[in-house]
């Protein structure tokens, strides 16, 4: 009965913060590394949160995955540091996942999981329920069961209700579909031949990216080389409720012209119509950014290979962060721009038009002078007829804070900018999110405490933080 009171006392007070030194501690366990925070937005404007735990009070400990649930107003709705969704015990390093919900208000999460096979290993899709009950049992759905390699899982759930999943498994990726009830569907002959193969001849498949598209079907991004030192592509397919190409059998081709950065998997967004708009920088053109919309039935909306978020001078660009205005059809990019040498950085803006045309000027909008301190993990949100912009002012010492600016439609400051996690600290892994109600939140990993903890702080549509109209 004591441990219940605590816990509710706990809830009772735990809300979005109005203090940005103060940020909600999500996951702040003594002496535990945790790390690579997700957050996701429901309909009703509650959160899911997802993020891996390194406790080393747990036997034999390694990074599991955790997940915790906010009301509106910020209160955890589990107990204070979440509850378990896996206990992998991951030793040294972590991947990507994927995170969603479906229309019941589960929260979906897909990872690389080791309670299966120890030595090798697979992807396993779990759906938790918002009490914080695994609805599919403590070991989930295994989607892999072989010898290849497994490797950066991502789900989604589709406009027909269904859950697709997918992963890299040696050089393809491959994609799943389930049914509510975690049934596979597209399955063929023998049963352990299923889902749906993306791969190449002399090529690597790497998948980037997985969105929902329309009438059913899903939208997959991946990367694509010949190896190792070759020039990373990027490309894109459509699959439809059935498991076929709806965007040709030879992929469309987001980026043929040069080669991504190494490392670079850039995230796109669902244009609400059935496309996605995506963005990236690349090592061919050296350190550049770029933005694309690929259209529903597969037609590229800026030309081939996209369109410089900015051009002229010398400076470079990386690190691009896409929102986009369904209303309008504009598109949104925040980046860290350096000087040539890469000694300095600042954060700059920009706004494309339906066409792809520059509207803040061709070398974009200065957001943050050049300037000794790192501006790094650059993110955004498209808010009223324009965008939020957060990310790490970083100092030489390797602390920072969060900041956050918010602009119109035509690059006028609605809100200039304001600190969103102002304790002076090393900072890691931004990730922001807006819930319907027009309340962005962002999450990061952060050592204020030492280690690594999970914080989250709200910003309102006014730039406010904290629960509106409360003092």
């Amino acid at each position: 009965m004591l441990a219940l009171a605590l816990m509710m006392s706990s809830s009772a007070w735990a809300q979005w913060s109005s203090d940005p030194s103060q940020n909600l501690g999500l996951s702040t366990l003594p002496s535990a590394d945790q790390v690579q925070p997700k957050a996701i937005a429901l309909p009703d404007n509650t959160w899911y949160v997802s993020w891996f735990n390194n406790n080393p009070v747990i036997p034999n400990s390694g990074y599991n995955v955790y997940y915790q649930k906010l009301s509106a107003n910020g209160v955890e709705q589990f107990p204070h540091n979440g509850i378990q969704v896996a206990l992998e015990n991951f030793l040294t390093s972590t991947q990507d996942y994927g995170l969603t919900f479906d229309g019941a208000g589960n929260a979906i999460l897909a990872f690389q999981d080791l309670r299966r096979d120890p030595n090798n290993p697979q992807i396993t899709v779990a759906k938790m329920s918002p009490t914080g009950q695994p609805l599919w049992g403590p070991l989930g759905i295994a989607m892999t069961f072989g010898q290849n390699s497994y490797n950066v899982p991502k789900v989604t759930v589709t406009t027909d209700g269904s859950i697709v999943v997918g992963w890299v498994s040696n050089n393809q990726t491959v994609l799943q579909k389930l049914t509510a009830n975690g049934s596979p569907l597209w399955v063929g002959t023998p049963a352990s031949n299923y889902g749906v193969v993306l791969q190449q001849s002399g090529y690597n498949y790497m998948l980037a990216d997985l969105e929902p598209g329309d009438n059913g079907s899903v939208i997959v991004s991946f990367v694509a080389n010949q190896g190792f030192g070759s020039p990373n592509y990027l490309f894109a397919n459509k699959i439809s409720p059935g498991g076929q190409l709806l965007w040709g059998t030879n992929n469309v081709h987001v980026y043929d012209g040069g080669s991504l950065q190494f490392g670079e998997f850039p995230y796109f967004l669902p244009d609400g119509y059935g496309g996605g708009v995506f963005a990236w920088y690349t090592a061919s053109p050296t350190l550049q950014i770029f933005a694309q919309h690929i259209l529903a039935n597969g037609t590229e909306g800026f030309g081939h290979n996209g369109v410089p978020g900015a051009i002229g001078g010398s400076d470079v660009r990386v690190d691009p962060t896409v929102s986009y205005n369904p209303g309008t059809q504009e598109t949104f990019l925040f980046w860290t721009e350096e000087d040539s040498l890469q000694s300095v950085q600042g954060i700059s803006a920009q706004k494309l038009d339906p066409s792809g045309a520059r509207k803040w000027g061709d070398g974009g909008l200065v957001i943050v002078p050049l300037g000794n301190d790192a501006q790094i993990n650059p993110k955004s949100v498209q808010i009223g007829n324009g965008a939020l912009g957060v990310w790490v002012d970083q100092q030489v010492t390797g602390n920072g804070v969060v900041e956050a600016v918010k602009l119109d439609t035509n690059g006028n400051s609605v809100c200039s900018e304001f600190p969103v996690g102002s304790a002076s600290s090393q900072k890691a892994k931004v990730w922001a999110a807006i819930a319907p109600s027009g309340l962005t939140a962002v999450a990061w990993q952060d050592y204020r405490n030492g280690n690594s903890d999970i914080y989250i702080q709200n910003i309102n549509p006014d730039c406010t933080l904290g629960i509106e109209g409360r003092k």
